[in-house]
């Protein structure tokens, strides 16, 4: 029996109802998905301004109001030299703020980056070079790794402690303020992950602008919404600030494996480990009180939006490559790795982040379908000489579904050009919607590539190494001004200049004061200047009484000792902490940690045990002064507020036992008992 051509048309229009229906289910079900965060963004944004409209918010004084902590900063680089030079040279130049050190992490095979560094280190002392043991390309979390050790072996040379280990690419364009924020935010949060946005660039760079758009939705609207809904904040690998305490904590969870070498997106695996060990992490996404830019001004020219900006890929073949490593890392090897574990909220992330794969397909197959729909229409006005048979008709189950996947792409594409338009201004906005049709391709051979890839890392074709993007493009420029870097000069500075600085009505002149009091002050005067700090204890000015609480760390004087709890039992968290890094500097730290956990409030409570948790050598002081000076009160606050110290002092007391047996066998060994008669 031979087919005619209406049996053709049918046999043709039949394939393309079981393919709409294919299609439209999922556009259908990811349409859901997506309107729960696109209703959640827009109720986030309303809770947060009515909730926080009457309270202060985070101002460039607050921020410069906390004492800065020791900051490690980790640049990995793979043939990225002259990158990682102008990179770090913004970060010095313009970075507010002092007290961190770069460790960049080099290759012993790549020459060119290390005599970068070298000349840079040369330079600037805030510079490390870190040179991995094994050559290059191995991964990013293996190059990690190093850089890690490499802190760990600098702390130990130097007797300190870094409180603060912070990400950063070496294409990164650091904010002036960012160290600034996370020292404000950590330890009271254990992680912080701030914005990631490509630079502004000329509109017919498409391929980057689609970045733009993508980052724009889902840091500005979808990354919120996860962090609200699950505790869950899918880490950049960059601009990303971990308190010490998480460091440790992976460490010792994972036998020293803080990142994944098994991953091509450590950033990623490492987020879910957080979120599994109840760890608290957070999306800032500030524009500081101090911004007086008007309300239709873009994200992108508000100098306060602290955010982190680089350069994407401009050219078709990087940006699949880089793609395809997204996808190979976050929705194939986690999913291989760690399967569908976590309660039904984590269940949901996975799936936004794992249907890529099903929406390439949905999308690509969608264009066929349009396709065939166009020259049906064409067939029917009569501009074709033929016509294809209908796919739905009006009224029907497949025509309903249709319409309702119609109405959420034309959402997806209002949403688009809302939160392009918030970030980069409108026309942007309004041009990201051709570049959806480019997104959806470029996505899709990117996900077959990163089949493709995967699939040969399986069979052992490839070993999973570092897949680095070549950063062609370099180092933007958000234009911020070099920072003056001011020295105060502590000799030959009068006391009565002193004395006139704490009592003027400026604060920053009371605060330069604060900054000069030398500890050896005559006993003369000395009566007079503590007068005047205790009557700051009550200032107005958060500069100023947070600054108190920096200088009582350095000021030993037994008769300010009330001052500093009174400190400890602000308002304000920055005078908090600052307050509790300065107890652990006076003498009897013991007494003062036992009087402070039993009469201060819950979040000086919480400051301390954050401060104890992010340094070493303070919780080896702290466990050795409960067993020695028998602080009850302590104990049993530190133990059984943070599981982290007291499976710590778990290790501390065996390893204490484990001492005492071998001092005990030496002795014997040394000095064996007379044998009994």
């Amino acid at each position: 029996m031979s087919l005619n051509s209406y049996d053709f048309l049918l046999m043709l229009r039949d394939f393309f109802v079981g393919m709409t229906w294919f299609v439209a289910i999922v556009y259908f079900l990811s349409g859901i998905q997506d309107l729960v965060y696109d209703i959640g963004a827009y109720w986030l944004r309303s809770w947060r301004r009515l909730t926080y409209r009457y309270k202060p918010r985070l101002t460039l004084e607050r921020l410069r109001a906390k004492e800065q902590q020791r900051i490690a900063v980790m640049v990995p680089a793979w043939n990225e030299g002259e990158v990682v030079a102008s990179m770090v040279d913004n970060i010095i130049k313009r970075v507010e703020y002092d007290n961190y050190t770069i460790f960049v992490g080099t290759y012993p095979n790549d020459p060119a980056t290390q005599g970068c560094v070298d000349r840079l280190a040369l330079e600037y002392p805030q510079i490390m070079k870190v040179v991995t043991a094994r050559p290059g390309p191995t991964t990013k979390a293996d190059c990690l790794h190093n850089v890690l050790a490499a802190i760990r072996l600098f702390e130990e040379s130097n007797g300190i402690n870094y409180d603060i280990i912070l990400m950063h690419d070496a294409e990164d364009w650091v904010h002036p303020q960012e160290f600034l924020l996370h020292n404000y935010l950590i330890p009271q949060i254990d992680v912080v992950q701030i914005p990631i946005l490509p630079f502004p660039s000329p509109w017919h760079k498409w391929v980057h602008w689609i970045y733009a758009d993508e980052f724009s939705e889902n840091h500005m609207k979808d990354v919120p919404v996860r962090e609200k809904i699950s505790g869950f904040v899918p880490y950049a690998g960059t601009g990303t600030g971990f308190s010490r305490k998480v460091i440790e904590y992976l460490a010792d969870e994972y036998g020293g494996h803080v990142f994944n070498e098994s991953s091509m997106t450590e950033d990623y695996s490492m987020s879910k480990k957080i979120r599994e060990a109840g760890l608290k992490s957070v999306f800032a996404n500030v524009v500081l009180a101090d911004d007086d830019s008007p309300w239709w001004r873009p994200l992108c020219d508000r100098p306060l939006f602290i955010s982190n900006w680089s350069y994407f890929p401009m050219d078709w073949t990087r940006s699949v490559r880089q793609k395809s490593r997204w996808i190979i890392g976050i929705s194939l090897q986690e999913w291989e790795q760690t399967g569908w574990k976590g309660n039904w909220l984590m269940k949901e992330n996975f799936l936004k982040d794992r249907k890529v794969f099903v929406a390439a397909i949905s999308s690509f197959l969608g264009y066929i379908i349009l396709l065939y729909n166009i020259v049906y229409v064409l067939g029917y006005l009569g501009w074709v000489p033929f016509r294809l048979l209908p796919t739905f008709v009006a009224g029907e189950s497949l025509a309903n579904l249709v319409s309702f996947c119609t109405f959420f792409m034309v959402l997806r594409i209002t949403q688009r050009i809302v939160w392009v338009g918030l970030t980069y201004g409108l026309g942007v906005g309004l041009m990201a919607v051709p570049r959806l049709i480019v997104s959806n391709i470029l996505n899709g051979i990117a996900s077959l590539r990163a089949l493709r890839v995967f699939a040969d890392s399986r069979s052992g074709k490839a070993a999973v190494k570092w897949d680095n993007t070549a950063h062609l493009e370099g180092i933007g420029d958000m234009g911020a001004p070099v920072q003056k870097r001011e020295t105060i000069v502590l000799q030959g500075i009068p006391i009565e200049q002193v004395l006139a600085g704490l009592s003027s009505d400026l604060p920053v002149h009371i605060v330069n004061s604060l900054r000069i009091i030398r500890a050896d002050t005559a006993d003369s005067v000395r009566e007079e200047v503590i007068a005047q700090l205790r009557n700051l204890a009550s200032h107005k000015d958060i500069s100023v009484r947070a600054s108190l609480a920096q200088t009582l760390g350095k000021l030993l004087w037994p008769e300010l000792t009330p001052t500093l709890c009174l400190l400890l039992n602000d308002r304000e968290s920055a005078v908090v902490v600052n307050s509790a890094r300065s107890l652990f500097a006076r003498p009897r730290v013991g007494a003062l940690l036992e009087h402070a956990f039993t009469v201060a409030n819950p979040r000086a409570i919480e400051a301390l045990i954050r401060v104890i948790e992010q340094d070493r050598r303070r919780q080896r002081l702290v466990f050795e002064l409960i067993g020695r000076e028998q602080l009850l009160v302590t104990r049993m606050r530190v133990l059984g507020v943070s599981p982290i110290l007291r499976k710590k002092y778990l290790k501390f007391i065996d390893s204490a036992a484990t001492e005492t047996r071998s001092t005990q066998a030496t002795l014997n060994f040394d000095n064996p008992m007379p044998e009994s008669i």
